[in-house]
């Protein structure tokens, strides 16, 4: 009779190859099927620019960034280059999209390309994404070590880790999953007690949830988990379906009505996402989160005594709720009501002393105040929490140059070049590159520019050695010129990165000026006139 397999006794040396062998299989077979989920394309989003379609023969210009771009300088860009009449017709496609960040712009990018066909492609972007400051030298990679990270295997272990770190408070959490957010939104998410650091990224993959579903068709948390997944990948459609499909499991799951109104509010529905949030708040009338929500809602929509109230109201059920003191700050002031709007900004220090954030909200306020002594303290404080903090650094050096002290203004200028030639985040230098790489396959133009007022050279650092081709357009020395002689105000409607923000329509023609002027000396041979 032969030998069963099974019954067959192994020695110790044929168990370990077996035990290793089967490691091997299991890891082979693991990382075929992770290439091929990724595979898996994110679902088409909705494009803009139809329009810009339309005009043939024109030179194609197409803006990638996030909301500095959105609806930003692009429309000025396109006018200006037109005025210009050097014979030829040039169209800009505004690329740019609230909230994103590079990963999900280089991810989107090929497919853009092949929709606009552009000529040249003008990147800005970097700012959204919040992973920390390293040291450059450890984003070069080492061939052994590139070649080991590219394995699928080692990025869902990347995850796994930082899934179980964050698995305490996970739960409560109702930030997408990478999204970045401007500062109004993100805090907008946040509940005073439930959500903690850990929850501003939801450590998930598609796969593993659509197993879930499978498993239990009829979970609402999974389909939630699973909105949110899609929600931090900007498939808007899709994040939309997954809600929906909790509120039929479950039509009193208000985790869902405010979920959903943020999937509306990022497509500008605002109407709808109000009633959504409003609906959360009759199923949870102490909801933080709806509470949040409806406030930067309606400030946004300058509906300020209705602002003030949902904010007032959330206090009442919450008196530690720091977003809302936080937004009543911002919302007095815009009022002109600066003992409250101060009083309101301390309030969100008192309940956390450590909030860099905070503390960074006191000092702009105190900048834009012209409290300049108060402003310095406070930001003073900030680099004490972060000695790191560029935006900290930024804000220091428009103090001294406000106050007269052109030698203090110029070191802490020096000091965000420093940091930030010497310190780069992984995610955005690997995600330049990469655009670069993606282009050059195309030959297609790329045109780099950092933000206003900062300083081009760590632009040129990440592409050092491989910068041929490139444009890089310096917008600090027009920008700090123009502050000169403006307010701050003039130029931005907030200061959200410490030493700029977003622009007033002038200072979205200022930025518009400087990239035609690059573009049409560099590519076109046409100086100014």
């Amino acid at each position: 009779m032969p030998n069963n397999l099974f019954n067959k006794k192994f020695s110790l040396k044929e168990k370990i190859g077996l035990i290793i062998f089967g490691f091997f299989l299991f890891f082979v077979l693991l990382e075929i099927a992770l290439r091929l989920g990724g595979f898996i394309l994110l679902s088409i989003q909705e494009y803009r620019n139809q329009q810009k379609m339309k005009q043939k023969g024109a030179y194609r210009i197409m803006c990638l960034g996030e909301s500095t771009t959105a609806g930003s300088y692009p429309v000025f860009l396109e006018e200006i280059l037109n005025q210009r009449k050097i014979g030829i017709k040039f169209s800009v496609i505004d690329k740019g999209i609230s909230a994103t960040n590079t990963t999900l712009i280089v991810a989107n990018l090929e497919s853009d390309i092949n929709k606009y066909h552009p000529d040249m492609v003008v990147a800005m972007m970097g700012i959204n994404d919040k992973e920390k400051y390293v040291p450059y030298k450890i984003c070069v990679n080492s061939r052994a070590e590139s070649f080991f990270k590219s394995f699928k295997i080692y990025k869902l272990v990347k995850l796994l880790r930082l899934h179980i770190l964050a698995k305490a408070n996970r739960d409560s959490c109702n930030i997408p999953g990478e999204t970045n957010l401007d500062v109004e939104e993100t805090q907008a998410y946040l509940s005073s007690d439930e959500i903690k650091e850990a929850c501003f990224r939801l450590i998930a993959t598609e796969e593993s949830l659509s197993k879930a579903i499978q498993l239990s068709p009829k979970d609402p948390p999974v389909y939630l988990k699973l909105g949110l997944f899609y929600q931090g990948q900007g498939r808007l459609a899709e994040a939309e379906n997954s809600f929906r499909r909790v509120l039929e499991l479950d039509p009193k799951n208000y985790r869902a009505y405010i979920e959903l109104g943020w999937v509306y509010r990022k497509q500008e529905e605002f109407i709808q996402a109000e009633e959504l949030w409003k609906k959360a708040l009759e199923l949870d009338p102490k909801s933080d989160l709806a509470y949040n929500a409806l406030s930067w809602l309606y400030r946004k929509q300058a509906k300020l005594a209705q602002a003030e109230a949902i904010s007032k109201k959330s206090l009442e059920f919450d008196p530690k709720n720091r977003v809302a003191y936080s937004g009543l700050g911002r919302l007095y002031n815009r009022q002109g009501k600066f003992i409250q709007a101060e009083e309101s900004f301390k309030k969100v220090i008192e309940l956390d002393a450590k909030s860099i954030n905070a503390k960074a909200e006191l000092g702009q306020f105190y900048l834009e105040q012209g409290k300049l002594t108060q402003a310095e303290e406070v930001f003073k404080e900030v680099l004490t929490l972060n000695p790191k903090n560029i935006p900290a650094f930024g804000a220091m050096s428009v103090i001294y140059e406000k106050m007269g002290k052109p030698g203090l203004a110029k070191k802490y200028s020096k000091e965000v070049i420093r940091l930030g030639l010497e310190y780069y985040q992984p995610v955005v230098v690997n995600n330049y590159r990469k655009l670069k790489e993606i282009l050059d396959r195309k030959k297609i133009r790329l045109a780099c520019m950092q933000y206003p007022v900062r300083n081009i050279g760590p632009l040129r650092k990440i592409f050092e050695g491989n910068d041929k081709g490139i444009i890089f357009i310096d917008n600090e020395v027009i920008f700090k010129n123009a502050l000169k002689k403006n307010v701050q105000a003039k130029l931005f409607r907030d200061m959200f990165g410490g030493d700029f923000g977003h622009c007033t329509v002038d200072g979205n023609k200022l930025l518009a000026e400087n990239v035609a002027r690059v573009i049409l000396r560099e590519v076109f041979n046409n100086p100014e006139h």
